[in-house]
């Protein structure tokens, strides 16, 4: 069952990142990340009304949270900061490289490899597509990779792939050591008191613009059934593939603008597609 909730993970990443889209043109961005990581909390917290909690926490359970909540406040923060700098077209697109660092991280970690080269093809192949995906009209190919060198904002994206390799690893072990339900509900918690913090000492106005709550409220609902999906994929499922397969969200975003705003360049959609499509494939015979 743990590809079905990955694949849950992936639509509603999707449904989020549209909506933080939407929100951009009246809502400030570090209002939206607010919005990302705080106001799913309501959400999460009355699920600990009814699962059993642990009876003990052991010391791995309180290192992966420091870390793992400690490293997504500083991916947040650096997320911000690169979408600020950059273009969106240069920057997201290195996020599709956090499955490649997995396949690192994770042997370290938690002891997990793909299986066999099937699984490997298909991480190449997600990864490969949702770059293609990510690709700015008239860019060329290696334009993200490129600007590495000149500007700051992709390097500060890549940085969030390499960290959020990590944290992936940390939500493995914070849900073998308690349960998805309440590692997920811990863990954002932490993050969103991490966000919350700085943000007091701010001066500036929140934005506004009237009706601006609904999609931050749905932002939240979506990121904690996200959250919740993810955490249960990673319960049973290897961590390369259930990033791998979330990384889709890139796809539904795709269908999302060439059905409902009437998107062009059907070629490259074309092509990133089919290569996430194979590499789903891929895993589901790995």
């Amino acid at each position: 069952m743990w590809i079905v909730f990955a694949f849950l993970t992936a639509f509603f990443e999707g449904a989020k990142d549209t909506l933080c889209k939407h929100s951009l043109g009246y809502t400030r961005e570090t209002t939206i990340a607010w919005a990302w990581k705080v106001l799913s909390l309501p959400f999460l917290w009355p699920v600990l009304l009814f699962i059993p909690w642990p009876e003990t926490l052991s010391p791995r359970f309180w290192l992966a949270l420091a870390v793992g909540g400690g490293l997504n406040i500083a991916a947040t923060f650096m997320y911000i900061r690169a979408i600020n700098a950059d273009d969106l077209s240069l920057t997201l697109p290195l996020l599709s490289f956090t499955p490649l660092f997995l396949l690192i991280t994770s042997p370290l970690l938690v002891g997990e490899s793909p299986g066999g080269i099937l699984g490997y093809a298909g991480i190449l192949l997600i990864v490969s597509g949702s770059y293609i995906l990510g690709l700015g009209k008239g860019r060329g190919f290696l334009a993200p990779l490129l600007a590495l060198v000149a500007k700051p904002g992709p390097r500060w994206m890549l940085g969030v792939a390499f960290i959020w390799s990590i944290a992936a690893n940390m939500d493995k072990i914070g849900v073998r050591e308690t349960s998805p339900f309440f590692w997920a509900a811990c863990v954002q918690t932490v993050i969103g008191a991490g966000i919350s913090l700085p943000l007091l000492f701010r001066r500036k106005k929140a934005p506004g613009g009237k009706g601006s709550i609904y999609p931050l409220f749905f932002i939240g609902l979506f990121t904690a059934l996200g959250l919740l999906s993810q955490m249960t994929a990673i319960n049973t499922g290897i961590v390369p593939y259930v990033i791998a397969i979330k990384r889709t969200s890139i796809f539904l975003g795709v269908l999302a603008g060439g059905f409902i705003f009437r998107e062009k360049e059907f070629g490259k959609r074309a092509t990133g597609s089919a290569c996430m499509l194979a590499g789903i494939f891929c895993i589901a015979a790995a």
